[in-house]
C-alpha cells in the first residue's frame, strides 16, 4: 500500500505547467493539482488508500463520492482548474476541503426533474455530517465532513489529529432550480 500513497497523478499532456504535488503528514493528506478528467480515478485510489491507513474505512464511500463531486465541479465550472485537496482525519471523522481560485460560489438547489445535472451537491450535503462553502479573496473552499466516531482502527495513534473546519462558512440550503 505505501507504493500507492507515493503514486503521482497523471496530468493531461495539454497542461504540464504545474505537476501534481502530494504530501501526507500524520492524519492529514494534501494534494495540489490541475484537475483533469484523467486524474479523478487515481485521486480516488490514493484517497481510498489513505483512509484505509487511517482506519477510516466506513467513511470511504461518502468521502470518495464527495471528492469526485467537488473535483468534477471544478472541472466543469471553474475558470482555473488548479486546486488544493485537503483530507483530514480526526477523532470524530474525516473532513475534506477543496480550494480553487474561482470566486464564483456554487449554489445547492433542487434540480428540475428532467435536468441532467445539479444533483451532486444536494446529494453530498444529504450524506455528509457537515457541508459548507467558505469564500476567500482568491477563490473559495468547499468542504464536507463525514462522521465516523469510534471507528478509527489504524494510525496515527500518537494523539495527533487534524482540526476539523469549524470557521465561518456559507451554509447552503436547498432551493428550487439551483445551479452554479
Amino acid at each position: 500500500m505505501p507504493e500507492l500513497l507515493n503514486r503521482s497523478v497523471e496530468q493531461d499532456s495539454s497542461d504540464w505547467s504545474r505537476p501534481a504535488r502530494s504530501c501526507t503528514f500524520r492524519s492529514q493528506w494534501e494534494m495540489t493539482l490541475t484537475v483533469t478528467e484523467r486524474c479523478l480515478g487515481p485521486i480516488r485510489d490514493i484517497a481510498r488508500s489513505q483512509l484505509r491507513c487511517w482506519g477510516m474505512v466506513q467513511a470511504e464511500t461518502v468521502v470518495l463520492l464527495g471528492i469526485t463531486e467537488l473535483l468534477a465541479n471544478v472541472l466543469r465550472h471553474a475558470a482555473a482548474k488548479e486546486v488544493r485537496l485537503l483530507v483530514q482525519a480526526g477523532v470524530d471523522g474525516v473532513c475534506v476541503t477543496v480550494t480553487d481560485f474561482d470566486p464564483r460560489l456554487p449554489t445547492v438547489g433542487v434540480p428540475d426533474q428532467l435536468a441532467e445535472a445539479g444533483r451532486g451537491l444536494p446529494l453530498l450535503q444529504a450524506l455528509a455530517g457537515g457541508f459548507g462553502i467558505e469564500p476567500s479573496p482568491s477563490g473559495k473552499s468547499v468542504w464536507f465532513r463525514v462522521n465516523c466516531a469510534g471507528e478509527r482502527t489504524g494510525p496515527p495513534t500518537d494523539g495527533s489529529t487534524a482540526q476539523m473546519s469549524t470557521g465561518p462558512a456559507v451554509r447552503p440550503t436547498l432551493s428550487a432550480g439551483g445551479s452554479r
